[in-house]
């Protein structure tokens, strides 16, 4: 009996996995596109800045699965162009953004990498038994987050690479 609810117990894995497929998302707004889930959430906000100048935010949300593993992509467009020589400092900024917001969060890694030859922030970040893990990148004036926000004890490696991989910029 243990043996048949063991194999049964595997076949539903299995299944599962099987039935589980990514979505192709294109973004029009941030000229990208990414893998997600299932059909993300889309949230667009517009912040006005000094000099009538806006900055648009664009965040979409697809959840993973019932241990509310969460994938995002948020795309910043800033009204001019980044300059190159600040990307590094705008990176740095963008961290301790999320660093210092509201609540206690440990950094438990951080790095920069290239992605599509464009400077990149790759990142860890604790938060109450939380982990929020993620690649930032520059681009003209635009800026992306693609992460993921997971609980501690899973295992998303294999995922998170798979998510961050799909990321295509279409400049």
């Amino acid at each position: 009996m243990k043996k048949f609810s063991l194999l049964f117990f595997v076949f539903c894995i299995l299944i599962s996995a099987a039935n589980f497929s990514w979505h192709k998302f294109y973004s029009i707004d941030g000229q990208c596109e990414i893998l997600f889930p299932n059909k993300p959430h889309h949230i667009k906000q517009i912040i006005p800045i000094e000099d009538n100048s806006y900055i648009n935010y664009n965040v979409y949300l697809s959840a993973f699965d019932e241990d509310s593993t969460v994938c995002m992509m948020i795309i910043v467009d800033f009204p001019t162009k980044i300059d190159s020589g600040k990307e590094i400092q705008s990176l740095e900024g963008f961290l301790n953004g999320i660093l210092n917001h509201k609540s206690e969060k440990k950094l438990i890694s951080a790095s920069y990498s290239e992605f599509q030859d464009l400077t990149a922030l790759d990142f860890l970040v604790e938060n109450e038994n939380r982990l929020f893990k993620g690649k930032a990148i520059i681009s003209d004036s635009k800026m992306y987050l693609i992460a993921m926000e997971y609980d501690d004890h899973l295992e998303l490696d294999k995922t998170y690479d798979k998510y961050i991989s799909s990321f295509n910029l279409k400049n």
